[in-house]
């Protein structure tokens, strides 16, 4: 008599919930790391944390709630701790640190899936375990800093960091970056698609289609114009970076169909470019309004503050005496992958998406400034980290394809540099987490 087997009805192709458990377990590693840090550095008066938690948000619940978002008018981060707090009724430190923990565990994830699906474009296969240690590293990797080398005042002040967990703001934004990153180059796939004079070269995917995320230019246009508002409303610098970035290589895009005088000039203008403007709108209206209560209205501002042309790097030269070490500290991994693969990588979309915004960023960085007491607050260091990882982002994903592709001694010896280099940014990441938690077992 045949009986029936019950337990044969998945295919060995499909996966099970047990498969991703390294990936869970390196997110509740975060989840802990990140709650604690935050809980640790709450008390602490100078602390970024602090300053939201207890300046911030009780101008909120005071007698004036447009005073307060006045105050903070990008303000993602303080609704989710109010929700929690007054809401829930969760005492306000575990509020703020569990906001934290969970804006940290958006990266991780959206950055575990940002890997998967571009392992899957590269035909490569990935464990579980190895996509969560990427994601991990790379979202807690530190800035390289040795304390004989004066590359900055104390430790990290002026290497800087796309990683500052003292920021709760920052790290509120970093998710929807991450996202709008994949999704341009989704939207830049899908546009050039459409011209047949477009170069496979120019995108990663050319006119094979999106990596990351599947649908049509709509549905990625809308996803994107999402990511972007939501971005303005968690921290607005990275939309002040990442617009004009991806302006600037839509303009270069435009010129060299113009260059080819065959009408597609005129197509692109009013199709790619224009559209994507749009998509942008909302996220423009959402930064004017926030730098009006801040410029115009009075939020935090007076008297002489403001925005202001600083000279040539004079905010950064506040906070470090070398600056070409300190990029050189936090920024060792991309350098590596400009230099070994420079050809390949600013020809990819990818590579080209992360250059730009790194130069946009830092050029903000360099140039721009607040006058009166907040000129060395440097609130314009902010697109350029968001620059960072950008750049640190896409060379991570050519790493990758470069370590597929390694055959030769050199080509090897690359990527095994590459990894110790990666490695040793992880081993900071723990060395400032540990730092921060009073942990002084954890040698340099």
């Amino acid at each position: 008599m045949k009986t029936e087997n019950h337990y044969s009805n998945r295919t060995n192709s499909e996966g099970y919930i047990s498969d991703n458990i390294p990936l869970l377990v390196f997110a509740l590693v975060l989840c802990y790391l990140i709650y604690s840090v935050s809980l640790k550095q709450l008390p602490l008066e100078l602390s970024d944390l602090n300053g939201h938690v207890y300046v911030y948000l009780s101008t909120f619940t005071g007698l004036s709630h447009l005073e307060g978002w006045k105050m903070a008018p990008y303000f993602l981060w303080h609704a989710l701790v109010l929700f929690f707090n007054k809401l829930l009724l969760i005492p306000i430190d575990i509020s703020a640190s569990v906001t934290c923990a969970l804006f940290a565990l958006g990266s991780y994830f959206i950055t575990a899936f940002m890997i998967r699906r571009w392992f899957d474009h590269i035909e490569r296969k990935i464990s579980s375990a190895f996509c969560g240690f990427l994601s991990f590293t790379l979202t807690i990797l530190q800035p390289i800093w040795i304390e004989y080398l004066d590359a900055g005042v104390s430790n990290g002040i002026g290497t800087f960091s796309m990683n500052p967990l003292f920021n709760p703001t920052y790290m509120a934004a970093r998710p929807f970056a991450l996202c709008c990153f994949m999704l341009v180059i989704d939207l830049f796939a899908l546009q050039d698609a459409g011209f047949a004079n477009s170069r496979a070269s120019e995108t990663v995917a050319a006119a094979d289609g999106t990596v990351f995320f599947k649908g049509g230019t709509l549905k990625i246009s809308i996803l994107l114009a999402i990511s972007l508002f939501l971005s303005a409303m968690a921290k607005p610098v990275f939309a002040e970076m990442f617009i004009p970035a991806v302006g600037l290589m839509m303009l270069g895009k435009w010129f060299r169909h113009i260059k080819l005088r065959d009408g597609s000039g005129k197509k692109y203008f009013s199709g790619p470019l224009l559209g994507t403007f749009l998509i942008a709108v909302p996220c423009i209206l959402c930064v004017i309004i926030q730098f009006a209560a801040f410029f115009i209205f009075g939020g935090s501002y007076g008297g002489d503050e403001g925005i202001v042309i600083t000279g040539w790097l004079e905010v950064w030269s506040s906070f470090t005496e070398n600056i070409p070490l300190s990029i050189l500290l936090s920024m060792s991994f991309p350098i590596l992958i400009l230099i070994a693969d420079s050809k390949n990588f600013l020809r990819s979309g990818i590579g080209q998406l992360g250059f730009v915004s790194y130069i946009v960023g830092f050029l903000e960085c360099s140039i721009l400034g607040e006058g009166g007491d907040k000129l060395l607050h440097g609130n314009f260091i902010w697109p350029m980290l968001f620059g960072m990882l950008m750049l640190w982002a896409s060379s991570l994903l050519h790493f990758l394809v470069m370590e597929k592709k390694a055959s030769g001694t050199l080509s090897k010896s690359i990527i095994i540099a590459g990894w110790i280099l990666l490695l040793i940014h992880l081993h900071y990441g723990f060395l400032y987490i540990f730092s921060a938690l009073e942990w002084d077992f954890f040698v340099i």
